[in-house]
């Protein structure tokens, strides 16, 4: 049965935008990942890697929030908490951030954010950017910080808070700078026109007309899906000696 038109607009800035579909998370996991789904009761969805060792949960009984947690190396666990009205894309680029790492070092979360026009705040007694319209703070403490979180995040538009976000200290830092970067991003989101901009934000939201509609999001999470499934297989299993080297063979021009 065909979906029924329905108006999108782009919207900026994002994360101001709203939680969207999260089955263009969920989905992408089960269908293009292999993850598991190991929900225990209807209001919940959790979803495990093939490995067991990542876990993207989704509450669904009211708090609407996102978990994220794992045991890294030498058993230590950390989480990330993440608001449902966090735009999906944003919490997807935390997740590929767990399955494709960059290996390049980061040696400043807030950079990108510094480099977008956010500023710091003084009086905040810890490394804190405030976005320009000075909606968004995002804090990163000090490592004498009595605080459980590493790093916290929070969105209130007039006394109203739409999402947090929050990381205990031995989250996966290029995790963490998934996040800096999507915020930093100038880069619109496609939303559906009913219900955008969301309440109270209407004053600090620019929207522009699209052509992009329901379908041409779905037609995206399965080009996503397709994608993911052929570098699943594609990879080599674990433990598995690496392919011989190719001798490259040079064609003499005359």
């Amino acid at each position: 049965m065909p979906h029924p038109t329905v108006p999108y607009v782009l919207a900026v800035p994002g994360y101001l935008t709203g939680g969207s579909d999260w089955e263009l998370l969920t989905e992408w996991l089960l269908r293009g990942h292999g993850w598991r789904n190991v929900s225990t009761i209807d209001y919940h969805t959790f979803l495990a890697s093939p490995d067991g060792r990542l876990h993207v949960g989704l509450d669904r009984r009211g708090a609407w929030t996102w978990h994220l947690h794992a045991t890294g190396p030498a058993g230590r666990v950390w989480e990330a908490t993440l608001g449902a009205h966090l735009p999906v894309e944003y919490v997807t680029a935390l997740v590929e951030s767990l399955l494709r790492p960059d290996n390049r070092p980061v040696t400043d979360v807030l950079g990108p954010l510094h480099a977008a026009g956010w500023t710091g705040d003084a009086d905040a007694g810890a490394h804190t950017a405030v976005s320009p319209d000075g909606l968004v703070r995002f804090t990163q403490e000090d490592a004498d910080s009595p605080s459980p979180y590493a790093w916290h995040a929070a969105c209130a538009v007039d006394g109203y808070t739409w999402w947090t976000a929050a990381f205990t200290a031995h989250t996966p830092i290029g995790l963490v700078s998934a996040l800096t970067r999507s915020l930093a991003s100038p880069d619109p989101l496609p939303r559906m026109a009913i219900g955008t901009p969301m309440y109270r934000c209407g004053p600090y939201t620019r929207l522009s007309q699209t052509d992009f509609s329901y379908d041409d999001e779905q037609a995206l999470l399965e080009a996503r899906i397709t994608q993911a499934r052929h570098h699943r297989r594609s990879r080599p299993p674990a433990g598995a000696p690496p392919p011989p080297a190719r001798r490259e063979h040079r064609t003499r021009m005359p």
